[in-house]
């Protein structure tokens, strides 16, 4: 059973669908990545990432989530975030602050630093759909740029890790009513 203070903390229904779509998108986006650039050339990894285009669905799944993340923010700008559980020391309570906000830069960081990438590579059009080039075509320079994309989006995996870690140890070791406030099927107030 919730604690008193959770039955009026949880977020919204926006904010929740948003969050578990994301979660989703971005377990399947890292996933893609990692397969497309790790797979060994020749090894069935590789040509079955080849035969599902995993190129062309990164770079726009890469855009829907940039997309997505933009609209989370304003919802969560207009809606504000319920209130903090009086129960979490403070420590923990800006450190989670901490990973959010590292968190949603990152998530239109990674995407922009993709943008970016195929925009100077250039390799703009995926399932024939052609991306708007953020800047003039230099192959040299796309070669950074994609390194960055890479680095950021792992600290944002690691992020996501904490996230979740943090997110457990309050739904199974504290029973706090934390991880209640973002699952779909807490009631809102």
């Amino acid at each position: 059973m919730p604690r008193p203070w959770s039955a009026h903390a949880v977020y919204g229904t926006t904010a929740r669908v948003l969050h578990w779509t994301m979660a989703v998108l971005i377990l399947f986006q890292a996933t893609i990545g990692i397969v497309m650039t790790w797979a060994p050339e020749g090894s069935t990894l590789a040509k079955l990432s080849t035969a599902l285009s995993l190129y062309d669905v990164h770079k726009l799944l890469g855009v829907a989530l940039l997309a997505l993340v933009l609209v989370r923010l304003a919802n969560r700008i207009g809606q504000g975030v319920p209130a903090e559980d009086p129960s979490i020391a403070t420590w923990q309570a800006e450190t989670a602050n901490l990973v959010h906000t590292w968190m949603y830069l990152l998530l239109i960081v990674v995407p922009l630093l993709g943008w970016l990438g195929v925009s100077l590579f250039p390799a703009l059009t995926a399932f024939g759909i052609t991306l708007p080039a953020l800047v003039a075509p230099d192959q040299k320079m796309s070669e950074p740029v994609f390194l960055a994309h890479a680095v950021a989006a792992f600290v944002l995996i690691g992020l996501v890790v904490i996230h979740v870690g943090a997110a457990l140890f309050h739904a199974v070791i504290r029973q706090d009513g934390v991880f209640r406030r973002m699952w779909p099927r807490d009631e809102e107030a």
